[in-house]
């Protein structure tokens, strides 16, 4: 086979990977552009906010030291307290869950939010672990009214430990709760976040995804880009595969679950991403999880390079693993039962970043430029010309994504960024490959802790 074959081959796979990738995302943009699927009845709460809400809040005891082990959430958890609708009421019963990790700076303004719901108070109760903290976390959430899990057995230094260990915990209560919601311990969520899920349960979905929003885009231009990049992810990502009729990706923040589904399910994943691991295990059993934009959380997004890059490399490092562990059965279930759903999920996990395939696009380019000039008997898929193209549709990708998504101005001088932000991605991707399982959960510095901005 003569080198000119060769090199014909590999930039015909080259294209063609890039290709696929616009292709389908293209679909993605396409279904992002419809508005939300409606729930088929809206929930009781949501027609009556803020008039049905309890005018005090029910007495409930502190949970103490924990002393034992810690348990996963398994399937025979809590099977005694099977959740119920509350007597004499038509709404669920929630159970909010906060992991928490030295959060004494941003918990205050948290649960302060949280007792805004438009829901009546005595069918929700905020759960927090203090996991391994040496600050006044546990204090805080007791003045706030929550409910302290002070958590210090090992293992430690994964959110994915504490997070288990909380919900093993809730699903022994004996207050019946029917749904658990997640949210991050900066969290401020919007006041209409439960009636808004309920309703959606109450339609039969078992698993719901929020729309969690940037609060903090003008503290600096990377803040600002990572705001667009989580507006771009909310619309093309999770707007477009519910519409679809797809699973969207768990982010961690403002998910919510039937309390059923982590009794028959548990929560097995202790990566570095388990929530997003934690998604592909929910798809491989039939369950898919549904966005809901009305259902808003906002936090915060990390203002310099140095703070942004523990966070993400923590992002990145588990992809490998999950591709290996979760591609083959999703493709394999994907065959076996028909399943788009699961194609879907399989080419999510599989697809390069959006970083890889502009990089790519671009080297494409370059090469196609050079052969034409210098070996025109090379060829690929595409021509130059047609690369010119699929580049252009690849650099215009987010734009487009903003005007679907109708941003406003300063999401578009953000976009000012990109090259820097996706050089960033890039070089993130370099480290991961090189530092491997030296990669640990590192705390990300919150906003109050560096400047005493006041929420």
């Amino acid at each position: 086979m003569s080198v000119a074959s060769v090199a014909s081959v590999v930039l015909a796979l080259l294209q063609g990977l890039i290709l696929v990738s616009l292709v389908y995302q293209v679909i993605l943009a396409v279904a992002s552009a419809c508005p939300a699927t409606p729930q088929r009845a809206r929930s009781a709460v949501a027609e009556n906010a803020g008039r049905t809400a309890s005018a005090g809040r029910r007495s409930r005891p502190e949970r103490g030291r924990s002393t034992g082990p810690s348990r996963p959430a398994s399937p025979e958890s809590g099977r005694d307290a099977v959740a119920t609708p509350a007597a004499g009421s038509r709404h669920m019963r929630f159970a909010i869950a906060i992991p928490a990790h030295n959060e004494a700076s941003v918990l205050p303004a948290t649960l302060a939010r949280l007792r805004e719901q438009a829901y009546p108070e005595e069918l929700f109760d905020v759960h927090v672990v203090a996991d391994h903290c040496t600050d006044s976390t546990a204090e805080v959430t007791r003045q706030g009214r929550g409910i302290a899990h002070e958590r210090n057995d090992p293992p430690r230094g994964r959110k994915a430990y504490a997070l288990q260990w909380l919900l093993h915990r809730i699903l022994q209560d004996k207050s019946g709760y029917e749904a658990v919601a997640i949210f991050d311990a900066d969290s401020l969520v919007d006041p209409n976040f439960l009636a808004a899920v309920e309703g959606h349960l109450r339609d039969g979905k078992q698993v719901l995804q929020g729309q969690h929003i940037i609060h903090n885009p003008h503290d600096s231009p990377l803040a600002a880009m990572a705001a667009v990049d989580m507006r771009l992810n909310n619309r093309l990502r999770n707007l477009s595969r519910s519409n679809l009729g797809f699973s969207c990706r768990l982010m961690g923040d403002a998910m919510v679950l039937n309390a059923r589904v982590l009794r028959d399910h548990g929560w097995p994943t202790v990566s570095l991403n388990e929530d997003r691991e934690y998604g592909y295990e929910l798809l491989l059993h039939g369950i898919r999880a549904s966005y809901v934009p009305e259902a808003r959380s906002y936090g915060q997004a990390a203002s310099t390079w140095r703070q942004a890059e523990p966070q993400r490399l923590r992002w990145y490092r588990e992809v490998p693993a999950m591709q290996r562990r979760y591609a083959g059965p999703l493709i394999a279930g994907a065959l076996r039962s028909r399943s788009l759903a699961l194609l879907d999920g399989a080419l999510e996990l599989l697809m390069p970043p959006y970083s890889f395939l502009v990089a790519g696009s671009a080297i494409n380019l370059a090469v196609a430029m050079a052969l034409s000039l210098l070996l025109p008997s090379v060829r690929g898929l595409l021509g130059v010309a047609a690369s010119v193209c699929m580049f252009g549709a690849w650099v215009l990708y987010p734009v487009v994504g903003l005007l679907i998504d109708r941003a406003p101005p300063w999401a578009y001088r953000a976009l000012l960024l990109g090259p820097a932000y996706l050089a960033w991605r890039l070089w993130i991707s370099v480290l991961v490959r090189l530092r491997g399982g030296r990669i640990g959960w590192v705390r990300t510095q919150r906003r109050e802790e560096s400047s005493g901005w006041d929420r």
